[in-house]
């Protein structure tokens, strides 16, 4: 699919304003311009510019983005490297130095200045014969001349702004005292992106164990890569789920600049990776109306648009967006970090998605996780605490991307991984954007640093607090029970160079670089420096944790069951008194949606039982196939609550446990040559293992290199029914590719296959 006709009438509104503002800018140059094309023997007329992308981007590493195979040719250069060109002439007529003006304007945006480091000027003498400026100037030198053409290289500052940037060519003489030029408008395009492989660059990646190499390696994950993986589960049954980034398409880097445009960032400060990636967390969501490319919703209802978890990758996402010039309907956390991971690494920003399991949404800033009961032990649904009347909640899981910069905005040692989350789920300075928040900052609890620091922290570290109603406290409540251990179970993301398509042993477990050990005295330092950092949280932390308690309860945990089998609710209980309690206890399941809100009721019970003194029972509540298989929603959360009191101390617990039903996958095959141009017969396969009809069936698959982003609607799939289909697909490019195929209905979703394809010339 051709898509520039639609990427110039994307960008016509910018590109008018842009030119209109430039030839402002030059009617008040202090020099005159030719207005009319007159021939003229004595002035040089340029033909043509030729920026030789393809030969350019092997050594800036963007040969792998399509715009630079287009015709004409699009330039995509990184920052703090040279790049080759020639410049010919009309006539036959050769560049003679000391007699020839030639003077090049490199221009970003409407008002282009050297000041603002917008514009690079370069006059060219024609004896330049080495760079001879710091990497942070722009500068130039001859490489060769001809009867008609001059070649040269011009070095791009390392602290360039990213962005579209235009060549002007002007000639003239110097025997002109008027010295009035001639202009050419070079009509290609030049991307300048971010450089992690250049030591002078705020993005570069340094060595972490064995030196640069090592970093080079890293990038080859980080910036290179287009297919990753990005985990998603509850605790105990979190599976890497494939995703293809695709940053190379030819829509990603037009929509980016797009991105960087209508978020209104000044240019020059565009050369910074810190508002850079903020900008795109509030542009990748449309939450502000602000026409960003991702519509959330997490309410199980799609039908005017696509399941979260109907998305294999990126490209159809972005593309989608630069067909409807409107936010594309439907994304969660994980397809929101999906599409910034792209981004990011389109710009040549190192990036990667990162899942925190079980991870806390603190509305009030108290770095607690708070749920009330009343003097009865009935939950409570609101808070009151908090005056916006929002509650806290905890998501199964919840994914944002780390970036890797430098941050000389903070103090020394606080660059590198950075969190940033283009999810909206609170404002940041009246803006649903959220980072970057140094990883390190987060792990000492310094949330003084800008910027989200406080709330990234919470989210991976916060206390989990019961509070029940009591007329005798000053508050009216008093802290029945605290789970210091609850939030932040495991925080992961891919091992870099290792992709299963099978298992899961490309998984890297990071938790321990947003926090200490849990329990241990750096953990618990870190979350009070926190605390003590806001007036707000040192009252919450200020009322101890009740000691009378007796009784001890423990709710036994699921980490997976297999979709079709039955599974029980289970609590032990001891009571550690040599009197008889009473123990009024509620047991219940239900499904969930990930971001922890209740979406059916499975099974309730509620009873009163005594326990004797020094005894120990279990209570369980069975839950059968047929109890939860018809109320079942995407990703196949389920939750366990169980809450008891106990009559005569007043003792109240609160507890509860999330699993995941495990769905069956999808099975591809591919037969075929596996070479470059030669074609591949791919099947795809799903039985049908439910006990139910599945309705309005689609498939989607994609794989770089090999397919587009393809979705193909089915008929309705029986209880035991297989599904088969079988495609052609022609190799574009050897390697090693993945293949993925994802399997959509209306009743489940989230069924998904993989298959690695090694492709040879």
């Amino acid at each position: 699919m051709d898509f520039l006709d639609e990427l110039s009438g994307f960008f016509r509104r910018i590109q008018l304003d842009v030119e209109g503002r430039r030839r402002e800018d030059r009617a008040l140059n202090s020099f005159s311009v030719l207005s009319a094309p007159k021939p003229s023997k004595n002035i040089l007329v340029v033909d043509k510019v030729y920026f030789y992308a393809k030969n350019n981007a092997v050594e800036h590493r963007t040969v792998r983005y399509e715009l630079v195979h287009r015709q004409p040719e699009t330039a995509v250069f990184r920052r703090g490297q040279p790049f080759t060109f020639i410049i010919r002439f009309a006539d036959g007529k050769s560049f003679t130095p000391g007699k020839d003006i030639l003077r090049l304007h490199f221009n970003l945006g409407p008002n282009p200045s050297i000041i603002k480091h917008t514009q690079g000027i370069l006059n060219v003498q024609g004896d330049e014969g080495e760079f001879s400026k710091e990497s942070d100037q722009w500068d130039i030198r001859v490489v060769g001349k001809d009867a008609d053409t001059i070649t040269m290289q011009v070095q791009i500052p390392v602290d360039a702004p990213i962005g579209i940037w235009k060549l002007e060519v002007y000639t003239g003489e110097t025997s002109d005292e008027a010295e009035r030029l001639r202009l050419y408008n070079c009509p290609n395009d030049i991307y300048v992106l971010f450089n992690p492989w250049c030591e002078d660059d705020t993005v570069y990646m340094e060595g972490e164990q064995d030196g640069r190499s090592k970093a080079s390696n890293l990038l080859d994950e980080y910036v290179l890569a287009d297919v990753g993986k990005i985990w998603m589960g509850a605790y105990g049954s979190a599976r890497g789920r494939e995703w293809v980034f695709g940053q190379y398409d030819d829509a990603t880097l037009p929509v980016c600049m797009y991105l960087l445009e209508a978020c209104k960032i000044p240019h020059f400060e565009r050369a910074n990776p810190v508002v850079v990636s903020r900008a795109l967390t509030k542009m990748v969501n449309q939450a502000d109306g602000d026409n960003g490319i991702l519509q959330g919703r997490w309410e199980g209802k799609y039908e005017d648009g696509t399941a979260p978890s109907a998305w294999t990758g990126s490209v159809k996402i972005i593309e989608d967006y630069l067909m409807t010039k409107m936010p594309v309907k439907y994304g969660q956390c994980w397809v929101f970090a999906g599409v910034l991971t792209t981004v990011c690494r389109a710009l040549g920003l190192p990036a990667r998605p990162v899942s925190n399991l079980v991870s806390a949404h603190d509305t009030n800033g108290t770095f607690t996780i708070d749920r009330f009961f009343d003097e009865k032990g009935n939950p409570m649904d609101t808070d009151p605490f908090n005056p916006g009347g929002e509650t806290d909640s905890i998501w199964n899981f919840h994914v944002w991307v780390e970036a890797w910069m430098a941050r000389p905005d903070l103090p020394k040692g606080y660059g590198g991984w950075q969190a940033i989350d283009a999810t909206p789920q609170e404002r940041s300075a009246g803006f649903y954007q959220c980072g970057p928040a140094s990883v390190e900052a987060v792990r000492k609890g310094q949330v003084g640093l800008v910027h989200d620091v406080a709330f990234v922290l919470a989210s991976v570290n916060a206390d989990c607090i019961s509070w029940r109603a009591d007329k005798n406290s000053e508050i009216g409540f008093i802290q029945a029970s605290c789970d210091r251990y609850k939030v932040g179970k495991q925080i992961l993301t891919k091992k870099p160079f290792v992709f299963d398509t099978v298992g899961q042993s490309d998984t890297e477990d990071i938790t321990n670089t947003y926090k200490s050990s849990e329990g241990s005295n750096e953990e618990r330092i870190s979350l009070l420096t926190a605390v003590g950092s806001s007036v707000r949280a040192k009252r919450f932390f200020r009322y101890p944790e009740r000691s009378n308690e007796d009784v001890v309860f423990d709710l036994i945990e699921l980490e997976r069951v297999p979709i079709g089998e039955s599974f029980s609710v289970v609590v032990t209980l001891q009571n550690r008194s040599k009197q008889a309690r009473t123990i009024n206890a509620t047991l219940s399941a239900t499904t969930n949606f990930y971001n922890g809100v209740k979406a059916h009721l499975v099974r309730h019970a509620s009873a009163t039982y005594i326990l004797q003194p020094m005894a120990r029972e279990e209570l369980r509540l069975p839950v059968s196939s047929k109890d939860y298989m018809s109320k079942l929603v995407e990703y196949g959360i389920m939750k366990l609550h169980a809450s008891a009191t106990v009559k005569e101390t007043n003792q109240t617990w609160f507890e509860e446990d999330d699993f995941q039903v495990i769905m069956p996958t999808v099975d591809i095959k591919v037969d075929g040559a596996k070479k470059v141009g030669q074609p591949l017969e791919v099947t795809f396969t799903f039985v049908n293992s439910l006990k139910m009809q599945l309705t309005q069936c689609k498939m989607a698959f994609e794989g770089p290199g090999l397919t587009r982003s393809d979705f193909r609607d089915y008929p309705d799939l029986a209880a035991g029914e297989k599904l088969t289909i079988t495609t052609k697909l022609i190799p574009k490019f050897a390697g090693e590719h993945s293949l993925i195929a994802c399997f959509d209905s209306k009743e489940f979703t989230e069924i998904t296959g993989s298959v690695k394809v090694v492709i040879t010339k």
